[in-house]
């Protein structure tokens, strides 16, 4: 996003948060209403001084006014765009959900075992946590040293910068849910 239509959007945003009408705005913080008016619809480019009257009369920090962070809450990631990558011999596949996103620091996969497979990845980065909710079937999950049988439903957060392996303990294809969060 440019950074003016940010600038707009925080503004404003910030302003509604603490239920002030353009007016009351423009009368504590100096600034005209026209101006006001201008810099939330993005049609002027308000100078550091209006930019740090405007954070002062709304008691933000000015650089809360300036954040751009582009992050867009709706993403549609669908499973024909997602090419698989098979594994154990074929009877593990794994596929991308939601690539990695620099805001949220997350990024999750899809994970089905065949009959008898497993999974297990390199350790990932410091700091890196997993979070795996089994969607179907019984497995097996080794992670810091301990083994844990996950059901249909069952969930587990573990550290992900370790050793950790997923076995499928069922005579059926055993489904899950790997999201990866990025703490550091």
């Amino acid at each position: 996003m440019e950074l003016n239509r940010a600038v707009a959007e925080n503004i404003k945003r910030i302003r509604k948060t603490k239920k002030l009408s353009m007016e009351r705005l423009a009368a504590e913080s100096g600034v005209s209403r026209s101006m006001l008016g201008q810099i939330e619809r993005g049609e002027a480019n308000p100078s550091v001084a209006i930019l740090g009257k405007l954070a002062a009369a709304l008691k933000v920090p000015a650089e809360v006014l300036l954040e751009n962070d582009d992050f867009e809450s709706l993403l549609l990631s669908r499973e024909l765009d997602n090419k698989p990558q098979r594994l154990d011999s074929g009877k593990a596949v794994l596929r991308r959900s939601f690539p990695y996103d620099d805001t949220t620091r997350q990024e999750s996969f899809f994970l089905d075992l065949y009959i008898s497979a497993q999974y297990a990845p390199e350790p990932s980065v410091p700091g890196c946590v997993c979070h795996a909710t089994v969607v179907s079937g019984t497995v097996s999950l080794t992670a810091e040293e301990q083994a844990f049988q996950l059901q249909e439903r069952d969930a587990l957060r573990f550290a992900a910068d370790r050793p950790y392996q997923f076995v499928n303990m069922t005579n059926s294809t055993a489904r899950l849910l790997l999201v990866y969060q990025y703490l550091k």
